[in-house]
């Protein structure tokens, strides 16, 4: 006789089943909390330090270096190693113990050192969360990593806030020490209370095999690197050059400046979780068309829109658009290599990510030099069409039960 579950019974089996994600995107949130290190806390240890331009152009450059360099080794221990939420539990650690001897930083290379131990942290999470939830959520992978991509965005809008409200009643080295709490409290947590357990590790010589049969030879693999590359260069050629478009040529005031830019990063937030919901249902490859798509013409378009309501439209439907895209693409990519190289194929396209998006900012600045920031922003709206390019390029290997 077949038992009905009782309603507390539901209740518990829900939170078994979503437990994984809430608690994981919590720490996703927490690492994305130290971006505002970089963003409010920096220009005040430049000053206080006595850097030149220069060094702190270095002090960014090495960070997110070193954050890259982070991910491949980091993708190969998530898939060989049994323990991950261990591994994420001491990247989470590793940033906040960061932020506390930043602190300390008695002059410009020790800052840079210990900039660079948060920067290892930081670069390492990203391959055992993704890992994890792939693992978890076979049936909803999508949906995982829009959510925790939305938890990421939600801690980088809630850190300039926050941090920003810390240095009004003290100094920068104090609100550094407070800083570190998230970060170990956080990671201590996630390593003792939520173990999760690799239940197929590979070999190091069956990793090697793997690794080059189901990811680097991989066309499909290949096609969502190329997607995904467009789509962050879009990405990081936007945040670099919006803000200028706004106060060079529409000669905006810095406090409305924010607020479109806050624009941007709250419908950021948002979209991930609703495209990754979409896409578990109607398919990857139609997302990534019409996103992409979307995307190129929103960034495009910016510039013909007077500032007020039809300008923060435009910015809303940026954030919307471009961010929508990173857990479709992030899916289609682990659906198409072996569920066991999780790790190592987040770390595949995370490397790649950070490495060639550094282009878009460089070859944006010369077209902003040469012709404009209007043009500018119109050369940005290229990288998302490309990225929709490739997407129907990559069409028919897509095509299956889920696309």
């Amino acid at each position: 006789m077949e038992q009905t579950e009782t309603i507390p019974q539901v209740i518990v089996r829900q939170a078994s089943i979503w437990g994984r994600l809430a608690t994981t995107a919590v720490a996703h949130m927490t690492e994305h909390l130290y971006v505002g290190i970089i963003t409010v806390v920096l220009p005040l240890m430049a000053t206080s330090l006595g850097l030149t331009m220069a060094q702190v152009g270095l002090l960014v450059s090495a960070r997110s270096l070193v954050a890259g360099l982070s991910n491949i080794p980091s993708g190969l221990l998530a898939d060989s190693a049994k323990s991950r939420s261990l591994f994420l539990g001491i990247c989470l650690v590793l940033i906040g113990l960061s932020s506390f001897l930043m602190s300390f930083a008695p002059d410009f290379w020790m800052l840079m050192i210990l900039m660079a131990v948060g920067a290892i942290g930081a670069g390492a999470f990203h391959p055992q969360s993704l890992a994890i939830l792939s693992s978890a959520y076979r049936e909803r992978r999508a949906l995982a990593v829009g959510v925790h991509d939305s938890s990421g965005n939600l801690g980088e809008v809630l850190a300039p806030l926050t941090i920003g409200t810390l240095l009004t009643y003290m100094d920068w080295r104090t609100t550094l020490q407070i800083w570190a709490v998230p970060g170990l409290v956080i990671g201590l947590c996630y390593a003792l209370f939520c173990v999760e357990t690799n239940s197929t590790p590979i070999s190091r010589s069956g990793l090697k095999r793997s690794l080059w049969e189901g990811v680097l030879t991989n066309r499909t693999v290949f096609a969502m690197l190329l997607i995904s590359v467009f789509r962050t260069m879009g990405q990081t050629a936007l945040l670099a050059f919006l803000p200028l478009y706004l106060t060079l040529e529409l000669k905006l005031p810095v406090g409305l400046m924010g607020i479109y830019v806050s624009v941007v990063f709250l419908f950021a937030g948002i979209a991930p979780s609703l495209s990754g919901w979409i896409s578990d249902r109607l398919g990857r490859a139609p997302l990534m068309i019409a996103g992409s798509a979307l995307a190129a013409i929103s960034i495009a378009v910016i510039p013909y829109l007077a500032p007020g309501p039809a300008l923060a439209v435009g910015c809303a439907a940026v954030g919307t658009m471009l961010w929508a895209l990173r857990p479709v693409v992030f899916a289609a990519a682990m659906e198409a290599a072996p569920p066991q190289l999780a790790g190592s194929l987040v770390g595949f396209l995370f490397t790649g990510n950070m490495g060639l998006s550094a282009i878009a900012p460089i070859v944006t600045g010369f077209v902003a030099d040469g012709y404009g920031l209007s043009n500018a922003l119109h050369f940005v709206g290229l990288f998302p069409f490309l990225a929709c390019l490739v997407s129907l390029g990559a069409m028919i290997s897509l095509r299956g039960p889920r696309s």
